[in-house]
């Protein structure tokens, strides 16, 4: 008969060890907690405990897929370990694996309904998957759980920012921050999201200060610089934010968000000799990366620099041959330079990889027109607008498909004569004209123009573009002005008929709102290439100043035009209508109108306003 004192004082034994065991993990002492655990394995194999604290100790190792068969060869022996679940979630979670993870997550909470690590862990892995609503409640979840726990706070105030409600993170950062908490790491934390959140408020100066606060404390955090920098950029003072951009890809040379804005303002500054630089850089530490030369290949596109664009997303492919960006991007650079035949090939396996990519169906159809197939072309812009149905771009290319075709719903989709429609703007509150409020917007808007040259990848060529929304910035004339475009805005959405079947009217709405709004200035001998507005419904151009030779010229200079795509389809008559710019007009259309703006000699500035407008309500 067995002893039930041996047995306990067996059980009290494999204790310590396994007590013993985690503390020489947990202080990296791997080779000593190894031992413990392998001498406990062979006495009994069958021990979940210690299966999982090797699971553990691979993972440290970087044995994440041994980890992960350890993990489950433990929860098969014993299902109800919610710390296990845990920690095959994190694994999971730290692998791209979200959908697993979550799943694993969730099985802890189940069996522990009070585990607030897991909660929090369930609700960072939702806010990976852009579910912000769902990972707020895991994270107030955790926080009635455990109330002062910090980790999640942060987590929560970092949700209260995606979903745009920076004055409720704020509050919670700063009573965190009242507690003191003593791990610098931790604090730093607490900084940098608190930071964000008076970013978010138009409070740049106090952003950039707790940003600075985290960098004394913390110097090798790179998003603290990465947000630095783009702060610094909001307050005028682009070279230390170029700076601050070096700083962070000297911590992280993967940053890639890093890599895209300091790119993007070298450019802006005319930095031509940095310019690029970052990449190569980058890719001289970690030659393996598919998405450095995939990333410089779309910069070199945009440039036009069609042979070294083909070179990097084919340098691309070879590290990364599964990946459909590169072979998007390499589609595009063939079919530009007319080589049809291989660009049908990329884009064939673009579509095979990701079937329900929407912007890779468009890119197939814009190529499928250039190549002189608008049937087929029809079709891969079908299958991008049944993916996404109001996807403008998409749109576009069905509508010049319909146009090449001769089929006559493409006269009523894009028929400017009646979408196209201009208004003369009242003067705003306490304006008695318009022309004196223009020049008052005008001398504001010079504020706001700090570039030396425009947006590499917008429309906009000779000139310089606002940065971030101008509508709710804080920008009293733009404010007031504001006020007489929601007049006209709400007038042509009056004014639309109803109908199920056409692609503007039938997302009629009463409520609407902003998507995007900014400033473009065109100097001497500038220009809007044509293009579309792939995520508006209704967008625009108001004209704050405009050279004189808009007015007198009688050749179209600087008059803007619609219905001319931006690339060759042997469309005979592309232009539909063209409207001459007055200052103080609105012009508004359909945001998936072809539209551009002809160049012009002057040097006088032609500066307008633009904004997308998307429905915000139930469709009428």
């Amino acid at each position: 008969m067995n002893d039930p004192g041996t047995a306990s004082r067996g059980r009290q034994t494999q204790t310590t060890f396994l007590q013993r065991a985690l503390k020489y993990l947990e202080r990296s002492e791997l080779a000593q907690s190894e031992d413990i655990l392998n001498s406990l394995l062979s006495q009994d194999p069958m021990d979940a405990e210690a299966l999982q604290l090797l699971g553990l100790l691979r993972q440290a190792q970087g044995s994440d897929q041994e980890a992960e068969d350890i993990f489950r060869r433990s929860l098969a022996i014993n299902p109800l370990q919610p710390n296990v679940h845990n920690n095959l979630g994190a694994l999971l979670k730290l692998n791209g694996r979200l959908d697993e993870s979550v799943d694993c997550f969730r099985e802890a909470v189940r069996l522990r309904p009070n585990y607030a690590e897991a909660l929090l862990n369930l609700a960072l892995a939702l806010s990976d998957k852009n579910d912000h609503v769902e990972a707020e409640k895991c994270c107030r979840a955790a926080l009635r759980v455990q109330p002062n726990f910090l980790l999640a706070k942060q987590a929560l105030a970092s949700e209260l920012n995606e979903l745009q409600r920076p004055h409720e993170a704020e509050k919670i950062l700063r009573q965190a921050l009242m507690t003191g908490p003593r791990n610098p790491q931790q604090l730093a934390a607490l900084q940098h999201t608190l930071g964000i959140s008076l970013k978010m408020q138009k409070r740049d100066s106090e952003a950039l200060a707790q940003f600075d606060s985290v960098l004394v404390a913390v110097p090798e955090m790179p998003v603290a610089n990465y947000n630095r920098g783009n702060t610094l950029q909001r307050l005028g003072r682009q070279g230390e934010a170029v700076d601050s951009y070096f700083r962070a890809l000297q911590v992280n040379p993967m940053d890639m968000n890093a890599h895209d804005e300091l790119n993007k303002l070298l450019y802006r500054l005319g930095d031509d000799n940095r310019f690029l630089v970052s990449y190569d850089d980058a890719a001289s530490l970690y030659p393996e990366r598919a998405i450095l030369p995939m990333e410089k290949g779309r910069f070199l596109f945009l440039l036009g620099r069609d042979d070294a664009a083909r070179e990097a997303f084919e340098r691309a492919i070879r590290l990364a041959p599964d990946q459909s960006r590169p072979h998007d991007g390499l589609a595009l650079v063939f079919a530009r330079t007319n080589d049809f035949e291989a660009a049908i090939r990329e884009h064939e396996i673009v579509v095979g990889l990701e079937p329900d990519n929407a912007p890779a169906w468009r890119n197939f159809g814009e190529t499928l027109l250039r190549s002189g197939d608008p049937k087929s072309a029809l079709v891969a812009a079908e299958q991008a607008m049944a993916i996404q149905p109001d996807n403008q771009a998409a749109l576009a290319v069905w509508t010049l498909a319909l146009r090449l075709l001769g089929d006559p719903l493409a006269a009523q989709i894009d028929d400017c004569e009646r979408f196209v429609r201009v208004y003369q703007l009242p003067p705003p509150r306490g304006y008695g004209d318009m022309a004196s409020f223009n020049n008052d917007l005008n001398t504001y808007l010079d504020s706001l123009h700090r570039d030396k040259r425009e947006f590499i990848d917008q429309t906009l060529r000779n000139g310089t573009q606002t940065m971030e929304n101008l509508f709710g910035a804080g920008h009293s004339l733009v404010e007031l002005l504001r006020e007489r475009i929601d007049e006209a805005v709400i007038d042509f959405i009056a004014c639309m008929e109803t109908d199920p079947n056409h692609p503007l009217m039938q997302r009629k709405s009463a409520e609407f709102k902003y998507a995007g709004s900014w400033s473009a200035r065109l100097h001497d001998c500038g220009f809007h290439t044509n293009h579309v507005h792939p995520k508006g419904w209704i967008s625009s151009a108001y004209y704050v100043a405009l050279p004189d030779v808009v007015a007198t010229s009688q050749s179209c200079e600087g008059w803007i035009q619609f219905g001319q795509p931006n690339f060759e389809c042997g469309l005979d008559n592309a232009v539909l209508r063209t409207v001459r710019p007055k200052v103080g007009t609105l012009v508004l259309f359909p945001s998936y109108t072809w539209h551009g703006t002809l160049p012009f000699r002057s040097t006088q500035a032609r500066t307008t306003i633009a904004f997308d407008v998307v429905p915000d309500g139930p469709r009428l």
